[in-house]
C-alpha cells in the first residue's frame, strides 16, 4: 500500500470514527458532566424535480443531508469538528456522470472527503468542512485548520471572499465552504482589527495568503485587504453602512496575474442596498460586475457549481439582482429573488415558501427557474429545479 493510500485510509477512518463518536456523545450531552462539550446538527431530506419545457424531460431524485457538530471549549481554547454526510439518490444521479468522482475531490490541503457509496443512482458522500483549533486571549485570536474565513460584507455576491467563495444558489449550504488555513486576528481598537491568513495548497500556484485591516469611519464599517490569490496579486475594498434608513454595502477586488500565462488583470465588484419596511417586508437589490465574464452565450448548468471563485462569481459580465421577503406569520415566510444578466439574457427566478411545523422542525419549497435568449431573440426556458426540503435540528 502506497503512502498516499495509507494517508487517505487514515483520514477516512478518522472521519468515520468522528461520526460514530459524535452520535454517541450526543446521548450523554443531556447531563451536566460534560459541560465543556457542545453537540448539535440537523437531518434534512431534499426531494428534487428537474425539468425543462420539453416533453419527457422530468428527472427526480433527492438527498438526505446530515450535519454533525462537535465543539469543545475551555478557557482560551476551542476545538471544532463538523461533518457533512449526504446520500444522493434517484434519476438525477444516474444522468450526471462523474458526479461521484467530483465529490471525492477535496480541494483543500488535507483530503477530508470520501465517497463510500458509488452506484448508478446512489452516491454517499462524507466530508469534514470544519476541523480547527483556536486559541483566544485578550485581543489575540489564533486559529488553525479547516475553517470559514468570512471576509464578506455584501449581501449576495462577495468578491472579497478570497478564501472560500460561495454560490448564492446553493441555498442548502447555510454554513458555506471552509478553507484549510492558519489565521491570526488582532483587535487594534474597539472598532478596528488586523486579520492575516494563509491557506496552503498541494499546487504552489493555488496558495492564498492575505492581510485585511478593518475599521469604522462615520458610521461606516470599512475594510482593505491585499495579498496573493492563486498566483495573482490581489487587492480589495469593502464597506457597509446606511443611506438614511437603507443599508448600503459593497465590495471590490482586483486581481493581477504574476505569470502572463494566467491571463490578464480582472475586476470583480458588487454593490447593493436593502431596507426593512414595517414589521413584515424586507427588500434588497444589487449588481455585480465581472470582467472575466462571458459576453456571449451562458452555460446555465455552470451556475450550480459550488466551486466558484471570487474573480468569477457569475458567468456574465454584468448581473442585476432584486428580491424581497414577506413574513405572514412568525411561522410562515415567503420570498422571491430575481437575477438578470444582459449577457445571453440570463434570467433567474427563485421563489421560496418556508413554514415552521414545530419546534426544531421546518419545511420549505424552493424553485430555481432559468431562462436564456432564444434563437428568435426572445426568452426560452432552459431549466427548472424545484426542491422540497424538510429539516429537523438537534
Amino acid at each position: 500500500m502506497t503512502a498516499r493510500a495509507i494517508h487517505r485510509f487514515w483520514l477516512r477512518f478518522s472521519l468515520i470514527a468522528l461520526t460514530t463518536v459524535g452520535h454517541a456523545c450526543m446521548l450523554f450531552s443531556q447531563t451536566d458532566s460534560v459541560s465543556h462539550w457542545d453537540f448539535g446538527g440537523y437531518v434534512k431530506n431534499l426531494q428534487n424535480w428537474i425539468f425543462t419545457d420539453q416533453r419527457n424531460s422530468l428527472y427526480n431524485g433527492g438527498f438526505l443531508h446530515n450535519r454533525l457538530t462537535i465543539k469543545w471549549s475551555d478557557s482560551d481554547w476551542t476545538v471544532d469538528a463538523e461533518l457533512r454526510n449526504r446520500l444522493y439518490y434517484g434519476e438525477w444521479v444516474r444522468f450526471q456522470p462523474g458526479w461521484a468522482e467530483s465529490l471525492d475531490q477535496d480541494k483543500g490541503w488535507a483530503d477530508l472527503s470520501f465517497v463510500p457509496v458509488k452506484r448508478p443512482a446512489l452516491i454517499g458522500s462524507v466530508v469534514s468542512d470544519r476541523l480547527w483549533a483556536q486559541w483566544q486571549h485578550g485581543r489575540w485570536n489564533l486559529r488553525l485548520g479547516r475553517q470559514r474565513i468570512n471576509w464578506a460584507v455584501a449581501l449576495n455576491w462577495n468578491p472579497n471572499d478570497w478564501f472560500n467563495a460561495w454560490n448564492f444558489l446553493d441555498f442548502d449550504y447555510e454554513e458555506r465552504p471552509g478553507a484549510d488555513a492558519l489565521r491570526m486576528q488582532y483587535r487594534t481598537g474597539s472598532f478596528s482589527a488586523l486579520d492575516v491568513a494563509v491557506s496552503p495548497a498541494r499546487n504552489k500556484k493555488q496558495w492564498i495568503g492575505a492581510a485585511r485591516f478593518s475599521g469604522n469611519f462615520r458610521q461606516y464599517d470599512w475594510q482593505a485587504q491585499a495579498g496573493v490569490y492563486r498566483n495573482r496579486l490581489a487587492a480589495g475594498l469593502g464597506w457597509a453602512g446606511n443611506l438614511g434608513q437603507t443599508g448600503f454595502k459593497g465590495e471590490i477586488s482586483v486581481f493581477q496575474p504574476l505569470d502572463g500565462a494566467d491571463g490578464t488583470a480582472s475586476v470583480s465588484a458588487t454593490a447593493g442596498v436593502d431596507v426593512t419596511l414595517g414589521d413584515s417586508w424586507y427588500v434588497n437589490g444589487g449588481l455585480l460586475v465581472n470582467s472575466r465574464g462571458s459576453s456571449g452565450n451562458i452555460d446555465v448548468f455552470a451556475l450550480n457549481r459550488s466551486d466558484l471563485s471570487p474573480d468569477n462569481l457569475m458567468p456574465g459580465k454584468l448581473s442585476f439582482m432584486a428580491g424581497g421577503s414577506h413574513v405572514f406569520t412568525p411561522l410562515f415566510t415567503t420570498s422571491l429573488t430575481g437575477v438578470y444578466s444582459p449577457n445571453g439574457h440570463l434570467t433567474i427566478l427563485v421563489p421560496t415558501a418556508a413554514y415552521s411545523v414545530a419546534e426544531n422542525w421546518d419545511v420549505d419549497l424552493t424553485g430555481q427557474l432559468f431562462w436564456l435568449k432564444s434563437e428568435n431573440g426572445g426568452l426560452k426556458n432552459a431549466l427548472n429545479w424545484v426542491i422540497l426540503r424538510v429539516r429537523w435540528s438537534f
